[in-house]
């Protein structure tokens, strides 16, 4: 049977991690970027990410890991990583450790910290936007959907629009959670507010609303959708 799908992001030991992941029958996604890594949590929807701990000193990713990690389990995997060409993946000399503080040193550590890991649910449900000179909440559960126009966005509640100046990067970091699919290059929608999908239009129906779907991203909206 085929085993989770893992996202594997710009390790020095990137070869010979997937090549212990792959052979494992693990489904391994690679990613160089922390846009790369965003968008490939957005719509890959991994069950683990695969860190390099060398990442973690670089400004660029500690945002990402920071917000990240609150919605995907991360295991960091050394720089020093050893691997033997030995396919039993026969025990290491040096004992590894289960400490999930400690970046992952050999095939068998990792393999092991990847069948106890426990997934956790998303803890990101809220964030705060300036409205004049009020911080505004805006609950995940109340958005709608997102268009994203450049450095601007529009986040669309029942009641009213907010206007605020994020990325597409920036709002897939606040939005790291399993609800909100990528439909097109500047739509995000939430999947909980979807009326119906129709699928010869292109649209998906949103509280009165017709957003576009891609062609490029119509799979990727129709694997998050429960169909019987």
């Amino acid at each position: 049977m085929e085993r989770a799908k893992l996202l594997l992001v710009n390790s020095e030991s990137n070869n010979s991690v997937h090549s212990v992941l792959s052979e494992q029958g693990y489904q391994v996604q690679l990613a160089s970027t922390p846009e790369d890594t965003i968008l490939s949590i957005l719509e890959g929807d991994p069950k683990v990410v695969i860190w390099s701990e060398g990442l973690d000193h670089l400004t660029e990713w500690q945002r990402v890991k920071a917000a990240l990690e609150a919605r995907t389990p991360f295991l960091s995997v050394s720089t020093k990583w050893t691997h033997t060409e030995d396919k039993s993946l026969a025990k290491a000399e040096e004992p590894f450790s289960l400490d999930e503080s400690l970046p992952v040193t050999n095939a068998e550590g990792l393999l092991s910290r990847l069948q106890s890991i426990a997934l956790q649910p998303a803890q990101n449900q809220h964030f705060y936007t300036k409205v004049g000179n009020k911080l505004r909440r805006i609950n995940l559960s109340d958005i709608r959907y997102i268009q994203v126009e450049g450095k601007y966005s529009a986040i669309q509640l029942e009641s009213r629009q907010y206007h605020v100046k994020a990325s597409l990067k920036d709002l897939l970091i606040i939005l790291a959670s399993t609800d909100f699919v990528r439909v097109s290059r500047n739509y995000v929608v939430n999947l909980n507010h979807i009326n119906h999908i129709d699928v010869y239009q292109s649209t998906v129906h949103i509280g009165g609303e017709d957003v576009p779907v891609s062609r490029t991203y119509k799979d990727n909206l129709m694997k998050n959708v429960r169909l019987l």
